[in-house]
């Protein structure tokens, strides 16, 4: 999967750095073969602080430390013999973690979790040595409550997967083999519709990359850029009971942005 890690590591490959000047000779130094060396400090154009970290013979090591512009810390990467191997973290713009794991070169490996802006987990995956998901996968609605769990098998779902709502009640199983929805049984309190068609339904998504969503009839309902299924920035459409657009609201960084 890729993630914004792995675009940041790409923005390090082809963006120059620009170096502040600092009167530390501990700071910002070179090595007889000209290799940066020792602690350095890297800054934006425009004077903020942009990173700190370790140089071993040209090579980033151990822990880097990113930041907006606001000052706010953006992402700790560990790097060994410059790769990007080990713990890893994201952050909102307010400082709030977004997201950590081990990352393994190009993928993160173990255990992940992504959170909400309010500091609830929002992911709580695994990965095994490939990069894959692998084994029990939970998401979490942003009052804490479970929102989904089911089994992943070499990045795909396997068997169940229960639903549950904001108030922690089961109200639907899915079923799947090799990756594939197969069907699913909602659990319901009130009587079914008999009118109801059961095979007009939408199968979950859990696509990574630009998509646009769209409800049965055709209206758009999310667009943007997604990660697993979850829109990380774009536009939601709200509609009304009378299928009227009433609101458009922006996502960035996997929230809602302010009105």
């Amino acid at each position: 999967m890729k993630t914004v890690f792995s675009i940041l590591l790409l923005i390090f490959v082809v963006t120059p750095l620009t170096v502040g000047q600092n009167d530390d000779a501990r700071l910002n130094r070179v090595n007889e073969d000209n290799q940066r060396t020792g602690k350095w400090e890297i800054f934006y154009d425009t004077g903020e602080l942009k990173e700190t970290g370790t140089y071993v013979n040209g090579q980033r090591n151990g822990l880097w430390k990113t930041y907006y512009k606001s000052g706010t810390l953006k992402h700790e990467i560990t790097y060994n013999n410059g790769i990007a191997k080990g713990p890893a973290r994201f952050y909102y713009r307010d400082g709030s973690l977004w997201e950590e794991g081990y990352w393994n070169e190009n993928h993160w490996q173990g255990e992940y979790s992504l959170y909400h802006a309010n500091g609830k987990k929002f992911y709580e995956w695994h990965y095994n040595d490939s990069g894959r998901r692998e084994g029990e996968q939970k998401y979490y609605h942003a009052n804490g409550k479970l929102k989904y769990t089911g089994t992943w098998e070499d990045g795909n779902i396997a068997g169940e997967l229960r639903i549950y709502n904001e108030k922690g009640q089961l109200r639907e199983k899915r079923k799947y083999a090799e990756g594939s929805f197969k069907e699913s049984n909602k659990i319901t309190t009130r009587p079914q519709n008999a009118q109801e068609n059961p095979d007009k339904k939408i199968p979950p998504f859990y696509g990574t990359g630009n998509y646009t969503l769209q409800s049965l009839d055709g209206r758009v309902i999310k667009e943007g850029y997604f990660r697993d299924g979850i829109l990380q920035d774009g536009k939601h459409f709200i509609y009304n009971e009378k299928d009227s657009l009433i609101e458009v609201r922006t996502v960035e960084n996997g929230e809602y942005t302010a009105q």
